[in-house]
């Protein structure tokens, strides 16, 4: 009896902060269970170890042990829940690190409650917030949720800060680095991609933090682990057999180079370590499907590096057990899943890339993962091995002589964020039908509170788990040549026209969808931009002059100017020559009254190309032949073709250069066209900016809340059109593009479709950016997500836009031509622009008689012909 009161003395003491822990733990785990006081002792005890918590699997579980002595016999003391609360948040930690959570939603969830229960008790708060971090980034890796691995640093400092003593003293960039390196990991471990530098960055991260630091402490005990680095060493007693897989798991993934190992002996190891990795995760692990993928990439590459089909049906099998595990295009595997599927199909001979689904199915979880995130930083990077793995899938087709299943596999991985915004007005009207009434309020109240938070990944997850229900492959899936032609023919358009470059060896093509008549490619041995001189010229002078100032646009550039000459030749040369004289002469059915009209969509660096001014040796220029379009994807040209036309009247909304409080210089010319057009045009229209005399007009400065206003406006008398002689930004590198308006105000391109999504009855028939940069992508060519393709996702009929800082009084020239074509001559918006262009080439041009004086003295201190005058202007939509 004596030993056990001593015991119950130590206990008690340590309780108090004055003995050690360690000892008091170990005396309290002797203590017979059902001994009166056991569990008031060990709820003591719950203090002093939370309030001196380490962060490491050891510690974590010493805790957890003690709180499973309390919760059996728990005190009569206010304190409890909250102490319950807080020892139970750093279980789930524990949880959390040994990779024990298979549903961190649930977890999270039960996180939110226990914070809950501790009330207002803020003794807690750093043991919270460093455990909502860590279940957030295992949500954000299980949902792919990329808007949430972006939002981390801000958490991240929001963790250190309450940190403890010292925190404080790190500098920001190790904390900015560990996560980002995090992060990292993150992606290459839910991607199959190569681990080790991210981890290696993160070990160098997170050595630099206090040697006390409990971050530094969780960081630093996995490391070996996730590297593969100790797998003799794997027997420690802190590992689970799920810290022992993962490590073979990541061991095997560095031996096999990622699929580029040679050496037949290093491969054969990888797969003994990826076959123990899956003999030691129980059935319902939540990463079994990894693992399994795992071992069957080492068995594709054995068969690759042999010249042996041998062991090709075993990996086929594990795929298939993967699949089923994953589920569906939710999962965060799924795409590598099935990417991997197609080729050991393939390798097999079992089936071409458009005969089996498999491929469609790894597209269709890349397209699942855009659509869910909930900002457009985060659906870019969803999207970055997209249009990649769509073109490796097209290319397949081509070799295999199949240009259906190559059209397909190109605009499965295009414009998916963009996708994404057409789509988000629509899934209220979606979860109606689908019985879903109390979801799509709620999805409703989200949008028209215009917070990208409110509408966030855990939501849009929901919705689109209901919509699966309901036939998610259509909605994932790109459509079909029946939906393209029917399409082209409701544009009054001929032929839908891929243009893919060459690489690696490989020649380019141009794969064409005609309105009449079967699909086929073009072989394009000279479309290979980044072998070509004169488009390297081009694109170093361009990103040059995008390095100017805002207003750069009008000043006269003889380099750029020089740099075209060459590009045109190329263009004609490497493309557009073929297309033209080649195969539209073979089109079953010929426009009568009309030039033959094509729909381009040029990917990669090829969107960056004026098309329509490709140049024959004897100076004739493409758009002399055909009229030129763009569209982002075939997804993009169905969802024009389907709205209905709005009718163009001579009302809407001009804005003429606003006065941008010196952020960007003035833009005297695009006042001109402005004024001109407005008077000459669209008398009704309202006028916004700044007059010819300098004086701001009466009904506005020209600001963004008045073109919001515009945009959402219920009244009959707003009018369709929206014209904006303004300043355009677009940054590739920080992801952004937008309007430039009255003192400084700006107009983003991100925010437009949310904007008009909360005024479903607005029609815009027609916006004119008359700015710099107003078509050039932000987040990647082949995402084709800019300031003009925003206004056409958000439902604006037709959008025309630059890809370059056009010379201020050339546009404004050409800009009053097009709107002469389009409102006096009634023609199309489309055909209103190719006309203004060849106008422009015309060296017998005349102007109009209703020409402005002040736009004829434009006119005549600027050569229209001149390419970079008229050839940055590009249509999109109907």
């Amino acid at each position: 009896m004596t030993g056990s009161l001593e015991e119950y003395a130590g206990i008690a003491l340590a309780a108090s902060g004055n003995g050690d822990l360690n000892e008091a733990v170990a005396a309290l785990e002797r203590v017979p269970a059902g001994s009166p006081g056991r569990g008031t002792l060990a709820a003591a005890l719950l203090w002093p170890l939370l309030a001196n918590l380490q962060v490491d699997l050891r510690t974590l579980r010493r805790l957890g042990r003690v709180l499973a002595i309390a919760e059996a016999d728990p005190p009569d003391s206010p304190h409890w829940p909250a102490m319950r609360a807080g020892a139970r948040v750093a279980a789930l930690m524990a949880d959390t690190l040994a990779d024990r959570i298979t549903d961190p939603h649930a977890t999270l969830a039960e996180l939110e409650r226990l914070v809950a229960e501790a009330g207002t008790d803020t003794r807690f708060t750093p043991i919270f917030e460093s455990a909502r971090m860590g279940l957030t980034l295992m949500t954000a890796l299980h949902d792919g949720d990329e808007s949430a691995y972006r939002r981390l640093p801000e958490q991240f400092a929001r963790m250190r800060a309450n940190a403890g003593p010292g925190a404080k003293d790190v500098p920001i960039e190790a904390q900015l680095e560990l996560i980002e390196a995090l992060v990292a990991a993150m992606h290459a471990r839910r991607k199959g991609t190569d681990l080790h530098e991210a981890l290696r960055r993160a070990g160098q991260a997170a050595e630099r933090l206090p040697a006390d630091d409990p971050l530094r402490t969780m960081v630093m005990q996995h490391l070996g682990a996730l590297s593969g680095d100790a797998v003799a060493d794997s027997d420690h007693w802190t590992m689970t057999d799920q810290d022992r897989a993962m490590q073979r798991g990541f061991a095997a993934a560095r031996m096999l180079g990622m699929g580029e190992e040679t050496d037949p002996r290093k491969i054969e190891t990888a797969i003994g370590h990826l076959r123990e990795a899956v003999a030691l995760v129980p059935p319902d692990d939540l990463n079994r499907a990894f693992h399994l993928t795992g071992l069957a990439m080492g068995l594709f590459r054995r068969s690759e590096v042999t010249n042996s089909t041998a062991g090709l049906d075993e990996a086929m099998s594990l795929l298939t057990t993967a699949r089923e595990l994953a589920g569906d295009a939710d999962h965060p595997h799924w795409s590598l899943i099935n990417e991997l599927l197609d080729a050991v199909q393939t390798r097999l001979g079992h089936t071409s890339a458009s005969e089996h689904p498999a491929w469609l199915d790894a597209m269709r979880g890349h397209t699942f993962h855009v659509m869910v995130q909930s900002d457009l930083a985060g659906a870019a990077l969803a999207a970055a091995d997209a249009s990649q793995d769509a073109l490796d899938f097209a290319r397949r087709g081509l070799h295999d002589r199949d240009a259906a299943g190559a059209i397909k596999a190109l605009d499965a991985g295009r414009g998916l964020a963009l996708f994404a915004a057409t789509e988000v007005g629509r899934v209220a009207a979606r979860l109606r039908a689908a019985g879903r009434a109390d979801l799509a309020v709620r999805w409703e109240s989200a949008l028209a509170s215009g917070d990208p938070e409110r509408l966030p990944t855990t939501l849009r997850r929901e919705a689109f788990r209901v919509l699966a229900e309901q036939g998610m492959p259509a909605l994932l899936d790109p459509p079909g040549l029946p939906e393209i032609r029917r399409a082209l023919r409701d544009l009054d358009a001929d032929v839908l026209v891929y243009l893919v470059p060459g690489d690696r060896g490989l020649p380019g093509h141009a794969v064409l969808a005609p309105a009449d008549g079967p699909p086929s490619y073009l072989t394009l041995p000279n479309l290979r931009p980044d072998d070509d001189l004169e488009v390297e010229q081009y694109l170093t002078t361009a990103a040059r002059r995008d390095m100017g100032p805002a207003g750069a646009g009008k000043r006269p550039d003889t380099a750029f100017a020089g740099s075209l000459d060459g590009l045109c030749r190329w263009a004609w040369r490497a493309a557009m020559g073929p297309v033209v004289e080649q195969y539209l002469p073979r089109l079953r059915t010929l426009p009568a009254g009309r030039p033959p009209r094509i729909v381009l969509v040029p990917t990669g660096k090829l969107a960056l190309i004026p098309w329509q001014a490709a140049r024959r040796r004897d100076g004739r220029y493409a758009i002399e032949s055909v009229a030129v379009s763009q569209v982002v994807s075939a997804r993009m040209l169905c969802h024009a073709a389907a709205l209905p036309p709005v009718r163009l009247a001579p009302t809407g909304l001009i804005v003429g250069d606003p006065d941008t409080g010196g952020v960007a210089d003035d833009l005297p010319s695009a006042r001109v066209e402005a004024w001109a057009i407005r008077r000459t045009f669209y008398p009704g229209a309202r006028y916004v900016g700044r007059r010819l005399d300098d004086s701001v007009s009466p009904t506005g400065p020209g600001s963004a809340d008045e073109v919001r206003d515009w945009l959402t406006s219920s009244s009959p008398g707003a009018g369709a059109v929206l014209h904006l002689a303004c300043h355009g930004f677009a940054s590739t590198g920080r992801g952004t593009a937008y309007l430039l308006l009255a003192g400084g105000d700006r107009l983003a391109a991100e925010t437009i479709g949310p904007l008009l999504a909360r005024a479903p009855e607005r029609e815009v028939g027609l916006v004119v950016l008359a700015g710099c940069h107003t078509g050039r992508a932000i987040s990647g060519y082949d995402e084709a997500y800019s300031l003009g393709t925003a206004f056409l996702a958000a439902g604006v009929r037709s959008v025309l836009s630059t890809l370059w800082p056009i010379p201020d009084a050339a546009t404004s020239v050409l800009m009053f031509m097009f709107h002469h074509f389009l409102r006096v001559e009634r023609r199309p918006v489309w055909d209103a622009l190719h006309r203004a262009q060849l106008w422009m080439i015309d060296p017998r041009r005349e102007p109009p008689e209703r020409m402005p004086a002040e736009l004829r003295d434009e006119l005549a201190r600027t050569d229209p012909a001149e390419v970079a005058a008229w050839a940055g202007f590009v249509h999109w939509g109907r």
